[in-house]
């Protein structure tokens, strides 16, 4: 890896995959446990949600969509069963911390501030926020639901430089994504890519910022 930590000045983290674990699958299979089974279209709804260009939670994640107009989009087109105070605790309750992680997160803290840089709706960040005290200990937040962009779009890792007052060459981004890293690397955010706990504390000791 060629990155020197001579001018590191910040490390941002991405959540899901890399702080927490989640699974596109089960949120599908939480949506409709309550719908008809003759009307499950699990395929189609994943479809609908995660496709990369056109599903519904790319405008969901960019805030581009309230969280009461969303779930009234997937119930109309594949009737869950539920209202919107049933959706929720559905919609929600898919996270789970990776053991380690938040460890790692406070020894790079204790010398380089820590950012978390997300692709993250409102209702997960809501729910998430006060669940992981890790979270509560970052030194700032570029969340896509609040700056109104989403990884790998240019704006977010222009305000996530800004957010940490960081200049090209001075940050690294840890992102389980290579196209997330790809696209922070063009803006000058050197990348690690998460492929497990032991690889990423290597890698990050290797520049000094753990251990």
């Amino acid at each position: 890896m060629e990155i020197s930590n001579g001018k590191i000045k910040a490390v941002f983290f991405d959540l899901g995959k890399v702080i927490l674990s989640f699974s596109h699958d089960d949120i599908v299979g939480r949506l409709l446990s309550c719908a008809d089974p003759d009307s499950r279209r699990p395929d189609e709804l994943h479809r609908y949600l995660f496709d990369m260009e056109d599903g519904l939670c790319n405008l969901y994640d960019a805030g581009l969509i309230s969280s009461e107009d969303f779930y009234k989009e997937i119930d109309s087109r594949f009737n869950t069963g539920v209202d919107y105070n049933g959706f929720v605790p559905l919609w929600n309750g898919i996270f789970e911390g990776i053991p380690g992680v938040p460890e790692i997160i406070r020894e790079v803290r204790r010398k380089r501030p820590v950012y978390l840089l997300s692709n993250i709706n409102e209702l997960h960040w809501e729910h998430i926020r006060g669940r992981y005290q890790v979270l509560s200990e970052l030194d700032g937040l570029v969340l896509s639901c609040e700056v109104k962009a989403r990884k790998p779009e240019p704006a977010i890792y222009r305000v996530a430089m800004e957010t940490a007052g960081v200049g090209p060459g001075e940050s690294i981004f840890v992102d389980d994504l290579q196209i997330n890293i790809d696209a922070a690397r063009s803006h000058g955010i050197k990348g690690i890519a998460f492929t497990g706990l032991d690889r990423l504390r290597a890698d990050l000791t290797a520049l000094g910022l753990a251990g």
